[in-house]
C-alpha cells in the first residue's frame, strides 16, 4: 500500500468513526430520530470492516464509544456498543470474506443474541438489576397509566376490567415469550443492518452477496415438524399443567408462525408478480395482510401448504 493509499484509508476510517458518533448521539438524545438510528448506527463500522479489515472496524467502534462517552452518559453508550457494536464488526467480517447471505445473517443473529445476553448478565451482576423484572414492571406501569387515561375519558368500569385483565396477561406473556422475543429481535436488528450496509457498499462499488428475491424464497419441509412440536408442547403442557413445556411450546409457535407467515407472503408476492402488478401495489397488499389478523392467519396456512407441496410447481 502506497503512502497516498494509507492516508486515504486513515481519512476514510476517521470519517466513518465520526459518522458512527453522529448516529449514536441521536439514538441517545432524540427519541423520535433515535428510533431510526438505534438499529443502523453500526453500519459505518460494517462498511469500514469490509473496506479496511477487522482491525479497523474494532478500532472505529472503540474510538466512537470513547468519543460518545465524553458527550453522553458512559453507561448508556456502553450498553449500546455491547448490544449492537459487535454486530457491525461481525457483518463487516462476513461481507469481506464473501460468506453466503444466510450464513452472514445467521452469524449476525447469534452475535446480537450473545451480546444481548451479555448485557443482561452485566446489568444483573454490576447493578443488581434484573432486566426481565424491570421489563415486566415497565409494562405493568404503562398498563396502569393507560387505564387511568381511559378512566378519565369515562369508559365504563366493566370495559376497564377487561382491559386490565388484558394488560396483566401481556405482562405475564412478556416473561413467557422472552426467548422468542430476543431471537426475533436479534434477527430484525441483523436484517436491518445487513440490508442498509449492503445497499451502501454496493453504492461504493463493493460486491456483496445478497438475498434472492422474496418471491422465490423456499423453506425446508422439516420446518413443519418444528411447528408441530410447538403445538404438541402447548397441548401437553396445558393438559398436564406443566408450565415449562407450555412456555417452550409457546416460544416455538411464535417463531414458527412468523416463518410460516413469511413463506405464505412469499407465495403471495410470487402470484401477484406473475400478473406484473406494480411493486408499490404488491407492497401495499403485503401491508394490508400483515395488519389484518384474519388475512395473516390465511397467509400462514398458505405458507404451510407451500412448504408441504411447493405451490409454485403446481
Amino acid at each position: 500500500m502506497t503512502q497516498k493509499e494509507k492516508t486515504r484509508s486513515l481519512v476514510e476510517a476517521a470519517m466513518l468513526a465520526a459518522l458512527t458518533v453522529v448516529l449514536l448521539l441521536p439514538t441517545i438524545y432524540l427519541p423520535l430520530l433515535g428510533t431510526l438510528t438505534l438499529f443502523i448506527w453500526p453500519v459505518p463500522i460494517t462498511v469500514l470492516g469490509v473496506r479496511h479489515g477487522l482491525k479497523s472496524s474494532v478500532l472505529a467502534m472503540v474510538t466512537a464509544a470513547l468519543i460518545t462517552s465524553i458527550l453522553s452518559h458512559p453507561l448508556t453508550v456502553g450498553s449500546l456498543v455491547i448490544w449492537l457494536g459487535f454486530l457491525g464488526i461481525a457483518l463487516g467480517y462476513c461481507f469481506r470474506e464473501k460468506w453466503p447471505p444466510a450464513k452472514t445473517l445467521g452469524t449476525g443473529t447469534l452475535t446480537v443474541l450473545a451480546s444481548t445476553l451479555l448485557l443482561f448478565l452485566l446489568t444483573l451482576l454490576i447493578f443488581g438489576v434484573n432486566p426481565l423484572t424491570e421489563g415486566q414492571a415497565l409494562l405493568a406501569e404503562s398498563g396502569t397509566q393507560a387505564l387511568e387515561f381511559y378512566r378519565g375519558l369515562g369508559i365504563p368500569e366493566g370495559q376497564l376490567k377487561q382491559m386490565e385483565d388484558y394488560y396483566l396477561e401481556m405482562v405475564e406473556m412478556f416473561r413467557y415469550l422472552l426467548p422468542a422475543t430476543l431471537l426475533l429481535g436479534s434477527i430484525f436488528a441483523t436484517f436491518i443492518n445487513f440490508s442498509v450496509a449492503r445497499l451502501i457498499l454496493e453504492k461504493l462499488g463493493e460486491d456483496v452477496p445478497g438475498l434472492p428475491p422474496f418471491a422465490t424464497w423456499q423453506f425446508p419441509r422439516n420446518l413443519l415438524a418444528g411447528y408441530l412440536v410447538g403445538i404438541l408442547f402447548v397441548v401437553v403442557g396445558n393438559y398436564y399443567g406443566h408450565n415449562l413445556l407450555l412456555e417452550i411450546g409457546l416460544n416455538i409457535q411464535v417463531i414458527f408462525n412468523l416463518v410460516l407467515a413469511l413463506a405464505g407472503l412469499s407465495v403471495v408476492h410470487y402470484l401477484l408478480g406473475r400478473y406484473r402488478l406494480p411493486r408499490a401495489l404488491i407492497i401495499l397488499a403485503s401491508g394490508i395482510i400483515i395488519l389484518n389478523p384474519i388475512f395473516l392467519q390465511l397467509v400462514t396456512f398458505l405458507g404451510i401448504v407451500d412448504i408441504a407441496f411447493n405451490l409454485r410447481k403446481l
